[in-house]
Order: C-alpha cells, then sequence, then structure tokens
C-alpha cells in the first residue's frame, strides 16, 4: 500500500506551500532591491521631477481643456520651461560661482575699509544717533562687533557659496528631473489611476484619497515657498539690472536662497542696502539710488503677499519644519534638496494631519 506524503504528515511536501511562498517573497524582494540599486543615482532627479510635474499639473490640464493633447501640453510645456527657465540657468550657473565669490569678498572687504555713515542717515530723527552709534560699533571692529558678526557672517557665506556651487554640479539632475516631469506630462494621468487602483486595493478609498492630500501638499510648498522666493530673487535681478547695478542677476541668486531659507526677511535688506550703498558711493542719492530702497523694500515685503495667497488653504506646514525641510534637505540632496526638503516634510505632514482628521472623525464605536 503506497502512502501520501500529505497524508502522513510528510515535512517536505506538507510545507511545500509555505517553502513557495518564502521563495516568491526572497524573489521580490531580490527584484525590489534589484530597482532600487537601478534607480538610486537618480534619486534626487526622480524626486524632483515628480515635484515639478505636480506643480505644474494645473497649467498640463488647462492646457488639454484648450484643445492640446497630453504629449502636445508636455512639449509645450518643455520648450516654456527651456526658453524661459533652464536655458539661462544653465548659461549662467558655471559663472555663478565666481561670481558669488567675488561678491562675498567685496562685501568683506568694504566692511574691513571701515566706511563712514552718510551724514543724512546719522541726521535722521530719533534713529539717527542710535544708527551711527551702532555703525560704529560695527564696523570699528569692537570685539564684540567680531564674535557677532562671525558668528552670522560665516554660516551665511558658507551656505550661499555651497548653494551656487551645488546648482553647478546639479546640471544632470535637474536635466534628468526636466525629463521626467515631461514624461509625466505626457502620460501622467494614466501612471495616477494606477497608483490609486493599487492604493485602494490595498487599503480602500480612504488609502486612495491620500494621492490628492500628498499632491496638495506638494503643490502648496512649491507654490507658497519656492514659488515666492522665486518671485523675489527676479524682481530683484530685474530692479538691479534696472538700476543699472552689477552682478544683477548675482544679487538675484543670492535673494533666492536667503528666500528659501526662510532668513531672508533681514539678510535680503543687506542685499538691496548694498546696491544702494554702492549706488550712493559712485553716484551720490540720484533716482536709481532711490528707486534701489523702494524696489527692495517692496522685494522684500512682498514674501508677507504672495505667500499666503499662493499656499491658500492648501498646506499649512509649521515654520521649523520648513527650515528643517530647507537645510536637512540641502545637507542631505545637495542644491535640489532646498526644493525637495520641505516638499517631502510637507507631504508627510499633510498625511499625517489627513490621518488624525479622519481617525478624529471616525464615530467612537469605530475608535475602538
Amino acid at each position: 500500500m503506497e502512502t501520501n506524503p500529505r497524508e502522513t504528515g510528510g515535512l517536505v511536501i506538507g510545507n511545500a506551500p509555505l517553502a513557495e511562498k518564502f521563495v516568491l517573497l526572497l524573489l521580490f524582494s531580490l527584484l525590489l532591491g534589484g530597482v532600487y540599486y537601478v534607480l538610486k543615482p537618480f534619486g534626487i532627479a526622480l524626486m524632483f521631477g515628480c515635484i515639478l510635474a505636480i506643480a505644474a499639473w494645473p497649467v498640463r490640464t488647462w492646457l488639454v481643456r484648450m484643445g492640446l493633447s497630453g504629449t502636445a501640453a508636455a512639449l509645450f510645456m518643455l520648450a516654456a520651461l527651456l526658453l524661459f527657465v533652464l536655458v539661462p540657468v544653465f548659461l549662467s550657473a558655471p559663472g555663478l560661482v565666481v561670481e558669488v565669490r567675488t561678491l562675498i569678498e567685496l562685501v568683506s572687504a568694504w566692511v574691513a575699509s571701515s566706511p563712514p555713515l552718510p551724514g543724512w542717515i546719522a541726521a535722521l530723527p530719533f534713529v539717527g544717533d542710535a544708527l551711527a552709534t551702532q555703525w560704529d560699533a560695527l564696523l570699528h571692529q569692537t570685539p564684540e562687533a567680531k564674535a557677532m558678526i562671525s558668528s552670522y557672517a560665516e554660516p551665511v557665506r558658507k551656505f550661499i557659496t555651497d548653494a551656487a556651487v551645488g546648482l553647478a554640479s546639479s546640471m544632470a539632475h535637474i536635466a534628468i528631473g526636466v525629463v521626467v516631469a515631461t514624461s509625466f506630462w505626457a502620460g501622467g494621468a494614466a501612471i495616477v489611476d494606477v497608483l490609486r487602483d493599487s492604493l485602494r486595493r490595498l487599503g480602500g478609498a480612504k488609502l486612495a484619497g491620500v494621492t490628492d492630500v500628498a499632491g496638495g501638499a506638494v503643490k502648496g510648498v512649491f507654490y507658497g515657498i519656492i514659488g515666492t522666493a522665486a518671485i523675489q530673487g527676479l524682481l530683484m535681478a530685474i530692479g538691479m539690472w534696472l538700476a543699472g547695478v552689477p552682478a544683477a542677476a548675482t544679487l538675484g541668486f543670492v535673494t533666492l536662497i536667503l528666500a528659501v531659507s526662510q532668513f531672508g526677511g533681514v539678510l535680503i535688506n543687506l542685499v538691496w542696502g548694498g546696491a544702494a550703498w554702492w549706488i550712493y558711493s559712485t553716484s551720490g542719492t540720484d533716482l536709481a539710488f532711490w528707486f534701489v530702497i523702494v524696489w527692495g523694500l517692496i522685494v522684500t515685503f512682498i514674501d508677507n503677499l504672495l505667500k499666503p495667497w499662493l499656499i491658500g488653504s492648501s498646506m499649512q506646514l509649521p515654520l521649523m519644519l520648513v527650515i528643517l525641510g530647507v537645510f536637512g534637505g540641502f545637507i542631505s540632496f545637495g542644491f535640489l534638496g532646498l526644493f525637495i526638503g520641505p516638499t517631502l516634510l510637507a507631504v508627510a505632514y499633510d498625511l499625517l494631519a489627513h490621518w488624525r482628521g479622519t481617525e478624529n472623525a471616525a464615530p467612537p464605536a469605530a475608535r475602538g
């Protein structure tokens, strides 16, 4: 009589389904590991491309509604991006590092020369004497002034210089990211449908809805933080160019970096203040001098108007998380981390808030 191993509870045959599952799981893990190592060199570019695609998706939607196909809309957006953003960045990036370093050296040399405060500033009522006293204390390099200046100047100098170097070294990642974004603009709707369907299979409609939450967070941080900083940098460059200030593009880049860092309010004043001082020292208080002062004040305070309007109600990210995202992203990913870092934290924060909101909205019985 022949014995059936399944009926005898034999170890090999009886455990065959479990062994098969283990082998399949192992093979799937190896596959995921292989995919990870293949995409690892392009991780930064992929994240930047996805963020760019999501942020510009409303433009793609509008173009499709105007009658363009998805591919035509993607090509149109790529052409506009190349013409107005990427080509100028690619052309200016190699020389930007030198210009930033030169600008910092000029500022340091100017401070070391202890220039006198203009008489009309010292003569201002109520604040003139105080400004003159502080000016003398700072520029005559008392021990306290040295300690204060060095504690602030060196981190700022290093951050701006490293950002310029990072921009020059991130050209390949930016190019790949643009290709990724263009691919999403052309066929991203199908990819989103696949993602939503996969999440729905895993966790139902609640989990599938996180795609909209994540998309709203990406748009909020990109428009409110990065968009505001880009507008401030562009306006500063235009104003300095109109006033005839040298290295206007470099001053615009410095303004962009300071605005993204969220510490730029006071430091941006130094950008246009230095330009106004240069005009004063070369031609006095002429029209360009007052234009730079008025324009600089507008650029500084426009942040208070643009950021709430651009963010709207799509994102309420605490300032501390924005700062951690900017500097942590910069340390982890380089120049593009200035954009990737706060975006990732915004997505995580909004997903957590969404989860807490749905949990709090559940009936008591459902909460257990």
